[in-house]
């Protein structure tokens, strides 16, 4: 399964969670099968956040994307994940390899109505 995590400027496994999911300078998709790490892609988020094209769920549909971890998700962007099938699961701002560590030994919490929020503290 393809899990995406919205990640600082440089992405990838030592980098930290960011802390608004839209506006995010790139996505680290972390593939877990069998609860092992197998692969890690990092992407720019080239969405209409940025004067593309797409939304932020566009580009994590293109890359089969099927679980989200934020430490932020707005009431929209929370709908949006939901209607397209997205698991998803709150952090808090950590960083990336521990937060995948988390989620293989069930540690995290799913989002819900509650944790909808672009203006919680760090």
């Amino acid at each position: 399964m393809k899990i995406a995590i919205p990640t600082d400027d440089k992405g990838g496994l030592s980098d930290i969670v960011y802390n608004h999911f839209g506006m995010a300078p790139t996505y680290t998709i972390v593939d877990v099968i069998g609860n092992k790490i197998e692969n890690v892609d990092i992407i720019k988020n080239i969405s209409d956040h940025f004067g593309g094209s797409e939304s932020p769920v566009d580009l994590l549909l293109k890359n089969n994307v099927g679980i989200v971890i934020c430490s932020h998700l707005g009431p929209h962007a929370m709908e949006i994940l939901s209607c397209q099938g997205f698991d998803l699961f709150f952090t808090k701002r950590e960083k990336v390899q521990d937060v995948v560590d988390n989620y293989i030994k069930g540690n995290l919490e799913r989002f819900s109505g509650e944790k909808t929020s672009c203006n919680a503290s760090k």
